[in-house]
């Protein structure tokens, strides 16, 4: 007999031992290096998503008085660790423990989940966790078990509101959860005199106490995240279909083909049983909402984001584990197909994962195919520009007293910023400067000296400086630095002495 639990214990050692070391072994992501720079000064909140996973960098930087990666990345490996197990407990609740560690494992073979929220320094990891745990307490009192007494109903209620706003405090996605448990309190008849309770709304009190400095920093600067947030996916002039076709290969990509047609089979089985069956209407109704809104919205031609839709294919993840369950006692043939194909996908998804952070901490892939790579190699995303700092030191550009660091794109100036350390501000000059433009006002550096730093690809010419160009009295370019993976030059840093900022760029109004 197999203990599930000690199985699921095992996944989770595993997991985070295996975390660890691609932390240390693959360099910052652009979004990564972009929190852990902005985080510095403490905000309510911030311009691209609400605050949760941009404290917890703010928080692990001052306790540990470090900026390492790996430290950096150490609390969210350890939350979804936590996530893992929430979502044993989930599945093992509504289908059984055989079911909850299928959906466990699933939830670690699935790239999206298992990677960028796993470990990196991201929204996500702290959305996935609120969302789980949420629907987790939910489903203690609105699924009909006959374990939990009356007396807790209360209690469960309390801990999905604080939940509720855990999500709601990562990212704007954890609104399809509120919406979601509204519709199933709303769709099944035996669920609405809950609506007559003061539970729920206690509840509800609670997830918005936890959005309450979301909403205060948006007050104090023009709702500006909500602004930039609901214009990315404006639509767009282009090919609809196919921005719908890459937008569902993009999800298939991020899930992996087989996790994803087995998911969107599990969706379909929830639509079809609808809301007489409570569990999997349940998971059904607050899971729903990213899924179809960010599919549909490809139609605008916009393809969106692949990752946009995870957040609601984390709660089918549960029914999947129940089909495959199910599909096991069918007999010995059943339970050694589903044997197989479980092998076969952690197989191909170790070997992914490993090709891949190899190929980011060196670059082989590059090298032996770089007609790949023509318009670009997104692995350089993930490389550190460890040596820019002793380089440019070494060449007495760090910028003196009275000068300031500027670059011309907000992802150049957090992986610049991240490579200098916090003791070297930096200002984006750019009319999408992101959340650098709450930093520092470019204002306040009007006439002043600057060093202006600019991404040049080894064989490109330093001098062709990108649009917009920043408006100094003069301009000369100082030194090329190389930055270097694994001995090898893959790009340049320019670096340009300037003289009287003259100009500056207001931040482009969000759409």
């Amino acid at each position: 007999m197999v203990n599930h639990r000690r199985a699921v214990g095992a996944l989770i050692a595993g997991g985070v031992a295996a975390r660890l070391v691609l932390a240390a072994t693959i360099g910052l992501g652009v979004d990564e290096s972009y929190e852990v720079v902005v985080s510095r000064r403490f905000s309510l909140s911030f311009l691209d998503h609400p605050p949760l996973s941009f404290w917890m960098a703010h928080g692990m930087a001052w306790l540990a008085h470090s900026e390492n990666r790996v430290l950096l990345r150490a609390p969210f490996i350890l939350l979804f660790a936590l996530t893992t197990w929430l979502m044993f407990r989930l599945t093992a609740h509504l289908f059984g423990e055989r079911a909850g560690w299928f959906a466990a494992l699933l939830l670690n073979l699935a790239p999206v989940f298992s990677l960028a929220a796993g470990g990196w320094i991201l929204p996500d990891g702290p959305l996935d966790f609120g969302i789980v745990a949420c629907v987790l307490a939910l489903s203690h009192v609105l699924t009909g078990s006959e374990r939990d007494a009356p007396r807790s109903e209360w209690g469960w209620w309390l801990v999905a509101g604080a939940a509720a706003g855990v999500a709601l405090l990562s990212k704007y996605h954890a609104a399809f959860l509120v919406l979601g448990v509204l519709a199933f309190l709303l769709t099944r008849r035996e669920s609405r005199p809950w609506l007559r309770r003061p539970q729920p709304y206690m509840a509800a009190v609670i997830a918005l106490a936890f959005l309450m400095p979301v909403l205060a920093w948006n007050a104090s600067h023009g709702f500006a995240s909500f602004r930039f947030q609901g214009g990315r996916a404006v639509p767009k002039h282009g090919n609809h279909v196919g921005a719908l076709l890459q937008n569902l290969a993009g999800q298939a990509g991020y899930l992996t083909p087989w996790i994803w047609v087995a998911l969107v089979l599990a969706i379909w089985r929830a639509a079809r049983r609808g809301p007489r069956d409570a569990a999997t209407w349940l998971l059904f109704c607050t899971g729903i909402g990213p899924v179809v809104v960010f599919t549909v919205v490809s139609l605008g031609g916009n393809p969106g984001l692949p990752h946009w839709p995870a957040p609601g294919y984390l709660l089918f993840l549960p029914l999947l584990g129940e089909m495959l369950a199910n599909y096991e006692e069918r007999g010995a043939t059943e339970r050694r197909r589903v044997r197989q194909a479980v092998v076969a996908a952690s197989v191909v998804f170790v070997a992914l994962a490993s090709l891949a952070a190899s190929d980011v901490a060196t670059g082989w892939v590059s090298r032996l195919r770089p007609d790949w790579f023509r318009r670009g190699d997104p692995s350089l995303e993930a490389l550190d520009w460890s040596g820019l700092r002793p380089a440019l030191a070494s060449r007495g550009l760090l910028p003196r007293e009275g000068e300031f660091l500027a670059t011309t794109h907000w992802m150049d100036a957090a992986k610049v910023g991240y490579a200098l350390g916090p003791d070297v501000p930096v200002l984006c000059l750019s009319d999408d400067p992101r959340h650098f433009q709450f930093l520092h006002a470019p204002e306040e550096f009007a006439g002043r000296n600057a060093i202006l730093l600019v991404r040049t690809p080894s064989s490109g010419s330093a001098q062709a400086l990108p649009a917009p160009v920043p408006g100094f009295d003069s301009l000369r370019l100082a030194a090329r630095v190389p930055v270097l993976r694994a001995g090898v030059r893959v790009f340049d840093v320019s670096v340009y002495r300037a003289w009287g900022l003259r100009r500056t760029f207001a931040a482009r109004a969000p759409n």
